[in-house]
């Protein structure tokens, strides 16, 4: 019996090591954990003038260029003055380069930049450019002190994964997990 546990044990262990030498995060499991877990808004100011600002919908893309991450995120912005109070929906687009975090087992985004910000209505473009230096600097904070995904280890293989990964590298479509230095 003792045996056939020696021999049994590190044959599973380099069945399960063979299995998960190739984890990766996709792009759609990205979008999930960050529609699911991040819940972005902004409220400042008083009732007479403010900014209101939240993310309706994020979308991610990996390896578009090397080692690079974009997050296009569709946000509904309000603005409330006595001139000229508006709503619009704003369309950003930030590149970062993802990186991971042994201690804490998460992908965090660093080197963020803005990409492109386009508004509807159009006629509000000159009113969002106004607000949109401070708004960016409020989202870009928040992205890059928040992880964007984040490995569950109550979940037995991805326990074992979060253990064994030290970094990650950018594919076309994925985060790949790499497990040795």
């Amino acid at each position: 019996m003792k045996r056939l546990r020696q021999i049994i044990l590190p044959s599973l262990f380099l069945l399960l090591t063979g299995c998960v030498s190739q984890y990766s995060i996709s792009e759609a499991e990205l979008e999930n954990y960050l529609s699911d877990e991040i819940h972005f808004e902004i409220k400042e100011g008083n009732k007479f003038f403010g900014v209101e600002m939240r993310i309706n919908n994020i979308d991610v893309t990996l390896g578009h260029k090397a080692d690079t991450m974009s997050v296009s995120a569709i946000s509904i912005i309000k603005v409330r003055n006595p001139l000229m109070p508006f709503k619009a929906e704003l369309n950003t687009t930030f590149e970062a380069k993802p990186w991971y975090d042994a201690t804490d087992h998460s992908v965090y985004l660093r080197d963020l930049t803005l990409v492109d910000i386009q508004s509807s209505p159009k006629d509000l473009d000159k009113a969002i450019k106004q607000f949109s230096p401070q708004l960016m600097r409020f989202l870009t904070q928040f992205l890059e002190t928040q992880p964007v995904y984040v490995l569950d280890t109550d979940e037995s293989n991805q326990a074992l994964i979060a253990e064994m990964t030290k970094r990650i590298e950018v594919k076309p479509g994925k985060l790949k997990l790499i497990f040795d230095e």
